[in-house]
């Protein structure tokens, strides 16, 4: 298939997936332009319009869900593209809390999400956590795990205790 068939055939399935969910040219644009900052799907790049045909396959599949009818097409992210549902949010939560510990014990100046991506960034080379796989994501937590044993910071989350009446 050549370069100007695909694009055509992007954008004919961007506006029957724009159709089916009865996005309005509006509605439509807001979503574009959050995606990808573009209004037009013309002016977007192959890259950005399957980004976008994604989604608007993951909102298809969310309607059907919705009325109780199974999709016609489930999309499969790559698993470079993770979200915030996938399984590295528990992994993610042990990063941020082993974080804001370090915070606490004044060994971190900002304990932020963005810090302590950036930490990670450092650690992996990896821009983003969604993109890191278990190895990287593994490494970063045990950096963490032996910078508090290094400032004497426990690694272990503390229980409630219990009190014995």
């Amino acid at each position: 298939m050549s370069a100007p068939a695909t694009r055509q055939h992007h954008l004919a399935a961007i506006h029957m997936a724009q159709k089916a969910l009865h996005l309005s040219k509006e509605d439509a644009s807001a979503l574009k332009f959050k995606m990808t900052g573009k209004y037009s799907a013309a002016d977007m790049t192959a890259l950005e319009r399957r980004q976008y045909l994604a989604r608007l396959s993951e909102l298809q599949a969310q309607v059907a869900t919705a009325r109780g009818e199974k999709p016609a097409y489930t999309p499969q992210r790559p698993p470079a593209q993770r979200s915030t549902d996938d399984d590295q949010d528990e992994r993610w939560s042990r990063a941020r809390a082993l974080w804001a510990d370090l915070a606490r014990a004044g060994e971190v100046r900002a304990d932020t999400d963005s810090a302590l991506q950036a930490y990670a960034k450092r650690q992996t080379k990896v821009d983003a956590w969604r993109f890191m796989n278990g190895h990287q994501i593994n490494n970063v937590i045990e950096a963490l795990k032996r910078w508090c044993r290094r400032v004497g910071v426990p690694t272990e989350p503390t229980a409630p205790a219990s009190t014995k009446q």
